[in-house]
């Protein structure tokens, strides 16, 4: 797909999960494209060198800190950012967290931890935003899902079923939201080279993406109105295959698929796939 060179000048594009990741390469491209670009991430000092290089770049660059999970911070951040920006044309709801799913030791705080963050925090994303955009009427929210929310993945439940949850969120809300003239869409990518991908996997995963790449797809399916946007295609392919299995061939074939790991500090962005 083609960027639409002019799409992004003079927007304002709010973007979580934005210290690292796909979401700082997000923020470097639309800066690129011409879009006003706010930050939010929980982590201060990286948020800081980040808006500082893209100001030094000739970006128009405004950060707040927050933490997705908390609706009144969020909230709070984005008036901040709007005020020093304008009002928000996109937000893209990128913020998210892996931790494996141990059966033998089920934990209920990580995986409700991964749940909070991964789908609780895009629907206060989404609230922090839509007032506005429906009385504008007019905007675009965006979430980065993953296509591990296409069929379940060992060791990933939680995080396979949050991001099939955000899938079928903004599913329903593309319907809802297009008689207010508000847009959504949702990126689903399959493994993307961030700081949640081990050394291991870097050195084995095939169709493994840059988070540049990654990041430019992700607005081109907002410059083309996607509902969902699942890829790489091959990686999307095999998904589909498998997930229109037999339930006992499904097990089978899902049950050598290698784990996701974590890496030995897992960072605060969003990540695998």
């Amino acid at each position: 797909m083609k960027p639409n060179p002019t799409f992004w000048q003079g927007k304002c594009v709010l973007v979580t999960g934005a210290s690292s990741g796909i979401g700082k390469a997000l923020a470097e491209h639309l800066v690129k494209q011409g879009a006003s670009v706010g930050l939010i991430a929980r982590r201060q000092e990286a948020l800081e060198q980040h808006a500082a290089s893209l100001s030094a770049a000739g970006g128009t660059v405004a950060w707040a800190c927050a933490d997705v999970t908390v609706a009144e911070a969020l909230a709070t951040a984005v008036q901040d950012l709007e005020a020093r920006l304008g009002t928000c044309d996109v937000m893209i709801a990128n913020a998210g967290i892996y931790h494996k799913t141990d059966v033998s030791n089920f934990n209920t705080l990580i995986q409700n931890t991964v749940v909070a963050t991964n789908l609780q925090g895009v629907i206060n994303t989404v609230g922090a935003v839509l007032p506005g955009m429906i009385l504008r009427q007019r905007g675009h929210i965006v979430a980065v899902a993953s296509i591990a929310g296409m069929i379940g993945l060992p060791a990933a439940a939680a995080y396979s079923a949050s991001k099939a949850a955000v899938v079928t969120l903004f599913q329903s809300l593309r319907v809802d939201l297009h008689p207010f003239g508000v847009k959504t869409t949702v990126a689903a990518p399959g493994f993307v080279d961030t700081p949640l991908i081990t050394d291991e996997e870097r050195a084995t995963l095939k169709e493994l993406l840059t988070a540049e790449q990654a990041a430019a797809r992700i607005c081109q399916a907002v410059e083309r109105n996607r509902a969902v946007d699942w890829f790489p295609w091959p990686t999307w392919l095999v998904c589909r295959l498998l997930s229109l299995l037999p339930a006992n061939l499904y097990r089978r074939f899902v049950a050598n698929i290698p784990d996701m790991e974590e890496p030995p500090t897992p960072p605060l962005s969003e990540g695998k796939r």
